[in-house]
């Protein structure tokens, strides 16, 4: 039996060959996704404290964060750029599970979970979910909770209006563009919420999600998690 579904995966691979998400060369049958060349030269975060480091400085001024942590640094000429652009623009939803579980394995064992209750993933609007066919923060949050055992809340956290891309704006048009973007459907009164996004850039949108969630409940904290930030 091992022969036969070996030789049915070797039978697999010839037709839809295994290629690294980022930079297209075949992968081993040790690899997954992504190429041991390419995860070498992504632009990790260096071992910072999850409660004084550039992503925390960057959400306190906004809400009373936590504790905040972004596995890598995002530049548009890098690995990391081909790889969220998989993630979010050609429907490799994979990616962010597998990218999830390779955060929580890298920070489970420094005890960023360790006080975390729940996860809720940055929302999309059901329009954008609809055509995207999947949300990337969520598939990022579903990796994290396979490894955590944390559960996911799904329903919690609504985006209510289908907001423009944030990728062109200054600071202030951000600010605006994400006014009263989230609502909160239940209070989550005493518990320690980890918020999962893709990409931190100015913390607009994750401090618009804190908001809501703080409105609707008394006494919440509210800690960070991102793939990378810019």
């Amino acid at each position: 039996m091992s022969q036969l579904l070996s030789w049915l995966y070797k039978v697999g691979t010839f037709f839809h060959p295994r290629l690294c998400a980022v930079c297209g060369a075949p992968l081993t049958d040790e690899e997954e996704k992504v190429c041991e060349s390419c995860l070498a030269q992504f632009p990790y975060v260096e071992d910072e404290n999850f409660f004084d480091n550039s992503s925390t400085h960057r959400l306190i001024t906004r809400f009373p964060v936590r504790k905040a942590y972004s596995i890598m640094h995002y530049h548009h000429d890098d690995e990391s750029h081909q790889l969220l652009i998989g993630l979010k623009y050609r429907h490799r939803p994979d990616l962010g599970f597998w990218m999830g579980r390779r955060m929580a394995c890298e920070l489970e064992p420094r005890g960023f979970f360790q006080d975390i209750d729940c996860i809720i993933a940055v929302p999309l609007h059901w329009h954008r979910h609809l055509k995207r066919g999947y949300n990337q923060s969520l598939e990022l949050a579903r990796g994290i909770s396979y490894v955590t055992g944390l559960p996911v809340l799904r329903r919690e956290l609504v985006r209510v209006r289908n907001n423009k891309s944030q990728t062109q704006m200054s600071h202030t048009e951000r600010l605006r563009n994400v006014e009263n973007l989230f609502r909160a459907r239940h209070s989550l009164s005493g518990r320690h919420v980890l918020l999962v996004d893709d990409v931190l850039t100015t913390g607009s949108t994750l401090s618009a999600c804190a908001q809501a969630i703080m409105n609707a409940s008394d006494n919440v904290r509210i800690s960070v998690l991102t793939l990378a930030r810019s």
